[in-house]
């Protein structure tokens, strides 16, 4: 069995692509029923039995044989059942648990958020235990200073920070965990599980995080029952079933094969260990290429919008702004509750601080992660807008059934203009509100489709 780790430079510095972590033959067993003291107390107990009779200890396989290598800059989401090995696996790349058996190379600096709260010491204070965790992994006392106020402002647990973490809620936890684990200078971030706890405003945060980090030539291992955080997170992923490789390839093929799994359907006895990827649709069922001009430029620049704010709240408002906002219900009520199917009105007022020629005013519906749900602007509904003077208002309303499934979805508004054929944000405002979803009819899922279902029964006479 070999370990290596290597300190290098952080993710980005090197344009070069290169393996930076490479697992080969891992495996790990533990012994499970009968110790020595248990046989011997088993044999005195009942003397009368034979040596076959009496209890034995037998090895549990948690990993067996696990190999693969992760180039600089990709994000390997591993899926499994509970008891899988995924945690297993996570331990021994990080370095907290040997393995019986094979080699481990890294050639970054690891961060790892494991089992929440590892590596904290609960009488410790916020403060002491971010020192502590980021000088055991290798930060002189400068480098933690330099990054003390980006790991305060992202955590954001104001004055808890000077507390013992034995006094924090489990989200409190996790934003002081995850914060610690992103600051410091990570060439290898390895998450498990850990986004699960905590609100949906700081998931959203820590995926947006996610995202800029692999972006940046960061090299993440993501651990999550969450497919779909896998599919918007990951480059790769890799499924585990009782300890073996049961599938590796690009996320959505090895997505299927999980929810083969989870579903209960019997395995053949032999499965190849690299999932394939669906087939290209035929030709005449690919989306058609013409598509308005107008509203296409008006997408790639939202698009790159989008890129450009990452993990920011607002941005904009020197030449207007959105000044309130609220989600009400059918009966003109304020509501952030709502009945799958339910009718939601999101209203909210914008005004210009210069002249403002055919403004645009856009609203879109985000889930925990930052997928977009839904979204639509006055643009493309074809809504003639007045221009605004200076110092005059317009209020938006956006009509909609909330045809979601149940869960958690927080609503960004925008206020943007053309201005020279080019897109101009006037002022826009990401996760203002939340709605919480609640369904009814028993349906799964991000959309709820309120299908209806038919069913033609014939019998034998």
């Amino acid at each position: 069995m070999t370990t290596t780790r290597k300190a290098h430079p952080a993710a980005g510095s090197d344009t070069r692509r290169r393996d930076v972590l490479s697992v080969r033959c891992v495996s790990k067993s533990y012994s499970q029923g009968g110790s020595g003291w248990r046989c011997m107390l088993s044999a005195l107990a009942y003397p009368q039995r034979t040596p076959n009779e009496i209890e034995k200890p037998s090895v549990f396989h948690a990993l067996k044989n696990v190999s693969f290598d992760l180039p600089e800059g990709e994000a390997l989401g591993i899926l499994g059942l509970n008891g899988s090995g995924k945690s297993t696996l996570l331990q021994i790349v990080s370095g907290t648990l040997q393995p019986n058996s094979g080699e481990v190379r890294a050639n970054s600096r690891i961060s790892a958020l494991l089992e929440l709260g590892s590596g904290f010491n609960p009488d410790f204070s916020g403060r002491e235990n971010v020192h502590l965790y980021a000088s055991v992994l290798g930060l002189s006392r400068k480098e933690i200073e330099d990054n003390w106020d980006a790991i305060l402002s992202f955590a954001d647990i104001g004055k808890f920070i000077e507390q013992p973490v034995k006094t924090y809620s489990s989200g409190m936890l996790m934003r002081l965990a995850f914060a610690t684990a992103i600051h410091v200078n990570p060439g290898i971030l390895i998450i498990d599980e850990a986004l699960a706890v905590g609100d949906v405003r700081f998931q959203a945060k820590c995926f947006r995080f996610l995202e800029s980090f692999r972006e940046g030539g960061g090299t993440l291992l993501f651990v999550s029952h969450d497919v779909g955080a896998i599919a918007r997170l990951c480059t790769q992923a890799l499924l585990l079933h009782h300890g073996e490789v049961h599938a590796t390839g690009e996320p959505a093929p090895v997505i299927n094969e999980y929810s083969k799994i989870v579903s209960g359907d019997p395995l053949p006895a032999k499965r190849p260990r690299s999932a394939k990827s669906p087939p290209t649709l035929p030709s005449q069922q690919k989306p058609s290429k013409e598509v308005n001009q107008t509203r296409e430029s008006y997408l790639l620049a939202e698009r790159a919008m989008d890129d450009e704010s990452r993990g920011e709240f607002a941005y904009g408002g020197t030449l207007g702004e959105i000044l309130d906002f609220e989600a009400l219900n059918e009966s003109g009520e304020p509501n952030s509750s709502f009945l799958s199917g339910e009718t939601c009105v999101i209203r909210f007022t914008a005004r210009a601080d210069s002249p403002i020629t055919a403004p645009i005013y856009a609203m879109i519906i985000r889930d925990a992660k930052g997928q977009n749900v839904y979204g639509h602007n006055t643009l493309f509904a074809d809504i003639d807008t007045n221009d605004l003077a200076p110092g005059e208002q317009a209020q938006v309303t956006f009509r909609l059934p909330l045809n979601l499934g149940a869960g958690e979805f927080l609503v960004s508004l925008g206020f943007t203009r053309y201005e020279d054929q080019r897109l101009q944000v006037i002022h826009r405002r990401y996760d203002v509100m939340q709605l919480s979803i609640r369904n009814a009819d028993g349906s799964v899922g991000i959309a709820n489709c309120f299908s209806s279902i038919e069913l033609n029964e014939s019998r034998q006479q």
